[in-house]
C-alpha cells in the first residue's frame, strides 16, 4: 500500500503515531557491470548506478606488437644498414687533380692572420666542390641508369638559368625555367670527338599506361662539336620547360652530358607530352658502346601557375594529385561514446574529410570576396548573453574563432 492509498482508506484517527510501511517498487539490483567506468559523472545522464550498469562499454583496439626475435636486439642503425655492394664505374676514370705545392710555416700564418681579421678572400670558381653523396641520396643514378652504377664528372658543365645557377640539387621556381638555359661545355678533346646534352625529369611521367617506361626527357641536343657553343649541335627533342603537376611536390631534372667520338643517330620523338616519355636507361644500353657518361648537374622544382599556363598553351588540363592516405583507426560509432566530447566533434570524425573540406572551402569562398572587413576588436562581444543561449561547444568554437569563421578575417586564398 501507498502513502496516498493509507492516507485515503484510513481515517486520521485511527491512523498510526508511526510512519507504516510503504511498498515501493521493486528495483533490481546490478545485472550487468561496465567496470568501474560506468559510475563516472557523465555529461549526458544523471548519476545512476542502476542505469549506467547497462550502458554498453566502447570497444577498445588491441595495440599489436609484433616483434622479430632474431631482430629485436640490434640497434637501429643495424636495422638501417643495406648489404654493401661495390657500385660499377659506368663513365670515365676520375680526373687527377693536381697536387698543390706544401705551403711554408710563414705562408700558413699569413693566411692564419688574415683569417683572424677576417681578410683572407676565396675565389669559389677555383674550387672542387664534386661530391656524388648528393646525387646517391637523391638516388639520381638509381633511377636513370638502373640500381649500383655511378659516373664521374670529368667534364665541367655550367647551366644557367639567367642569375639562377645549377649546381648539385638546389631548388629553382618553375617560372625561372620557362626559357632554355645557357649551357658552358669544357673541351677535353682538344676539337675531337662531340658531346651530347640529355634534359629529363625523373619524376614528371604523370601518365598511367606509360609509369613505368621511363622519364619526361625536356630536351636532348645531340653531336655537340668538341669546344663549340650548344648551338652548334643538332636539337634532336626541342626545349619544354618542367612541368611538376600540382600535389606531386618537387621534382628533380637533370641535366646529363654524353662523351662519344663520332656522331650518334638518336631517333626520338617529342611531339606531344606523351610521345617525350622514354627510358634513360634503355636509350644508354642501345647505345653503350658509342656513349659515355661524363657530366651531370641536377636542380629541384615545384608546381607553380607557369606550369599551368604552359599545359593550357599546349591544349591540355592541368591535372590535380591528391595524396590518397591510409583510413584513420578510429573505434565504432556508438550512440553513447566513452569519452565526453562535443557531439559535432564526434560526428565530424566520421563523416568524410573531403566533405568537410568542401564544406569549409566553400564558406570561404562565400567571404573571399568582402572588401575592408576589420577584425572586430573583441571576439565575442556578447559574450553574457551567449553563454547563456548558446550551447557550449559552439560558443567555445565563436571564442577560438577557428575553422569557418577563421577565413573571415585570415584568408590565405587572396
Amino acid at each position: 500500500m501507498s502513502a496516498a492509498q493509507y492516507a485515503r482508506l484510513v481515517p486520521k484517527k485511527y491512523r498510526s503515531r508511526t510512519l507504516p510501511k510503504i511498498d515501493r517498487p521493486w528495483r533490481p539490483r546490478v545485472i550487468a557491470w561496465a567496470g568501474p567506468a560506468a559510475f563516472y559523472p557523465n555529461r549526458f545522464y544523471e548519476i545512476d548506478k542502476w542505469y549506467k550498469a547497462r550502458i554498453d562499454k566502447p570497444e577498445k583496439l588491441p595495440e599489436m606488437h609484433i616483434i622479430d626475435p632474431a631482430d629485436h636486439m640490434k640497434s637501429l642503425n643495424e636495422l638501417m644498414k643495406k648489404p654493401e655492394i661495390e657500385p660499377i664505374n659506368i663513365g670515365f676514370k676520375k680526373r687527377e687533380e693536381k697536387v698543390k705545392a706544401e705551403k711554408s710555416e710563414q705562408d700558413r700564418a699569413e693566411l692564419e692572420r688574415k683569417s683572424r681579421h677576417m681578410q683572407l678572400r676565396i675565389d669559389i670558381d677555383l674550387l672542387s666542390v664534386e661530391n656524388l653523396s648528393v646525387y646517391r641520396h637523391f638516388q639520381v643514378f638509381d633511377h636513370l641508369f638502373g640500381d649500383n652504377v655511378f659516373f664521374e664528372n670529368v667534364q665541367r658543365l655550367e647551366v644557367n638559368y639567367s642569375d639562377n645557377v645549377i649546381h648539385n640539387g638546389n631548388i629553382l621556381t618553375a617560372s625561372s625555367t620557362v626559357t632554355r638555359p645557357e649551357v658552358t661545355i669544357e673541351s677535353v678533346g682538344n676539337g675531337k670527338g662531340f658531346n651530347t646534352l640529355f634534359m629529363v625529369n625523373l619524376d614528371g611521367n604523370g601518365f598511367e599506361e606509360k609509369k613505368n617506361n621511363g622519364e619526361m626527357v625536356q630536351w636532348v641536343v645531340s653531336n655537340i662539336p668538341d669546344g663549340e657553343s650548344i648551338e652548334k649541335g643538332t636539337e634532336v627533342i626541342d626545349y619544354l620547360q618542367p612541368l611538376p603537376f600540382y600535389g606531386t611536390g618537387y621534382h628533380r631534372v637533370a641535366f646529363v652530358l654524353f662523351r662519344h667520338s663520332q656522331p650518334v643517330d638518336l631517333k626520338l620523338d617529342g611531339s606531344t607530352l606523351e610521345n617525350r616519355i622514354h627510358s634513360i636507361s634503355e636509350l644508354y644500353k642501345s647505345h653503350e658502346n658509342l656513349l659515355t657518361p661524363s657530366a651531370i648537374r641536377f636542380f629541384q622544382t615545384s608546381y607553380d601557375n607557369s606550369v599551368k599556363t604552359k599545359l593550357h598553351s599546349l591544349g591540355l588540363k592541368s591535372p590535380l594529385y591528391d595524396y590518397e592516405y591510409r583510413p584513420a583507426l578510429k573505434p565504432d560509432q556508438r550512440e553513447f561514446p566513452e569519452k565526453p566530447q562535443p557531439f559535432d566533434l564526434y560526428l565530424d570524425m566520421y563523416r568524410d574529410s573531403k566533405e568537410v573540406e568542401k564544406e569549409i572551402l566553400e564558406k570561404r569562398l562565400s567571404e573571399i570576396k568582402l572588401d575592408n572587413v576589420e577584425e572586430p576588436k573583441w571576439i565575442d562581444p556578447d559574450y553574457v548573453e551567449n553563454k547563456k543561449k548558446l550551447p557550449a561547444w559552439l560558443h567555445a568554437k565563436i571564442l577560438e574563432r577557428k575553422g569557418v569563421g577563421h577565413g573571415k578575417y585570415h584568408n590565405d586564398v587572396q
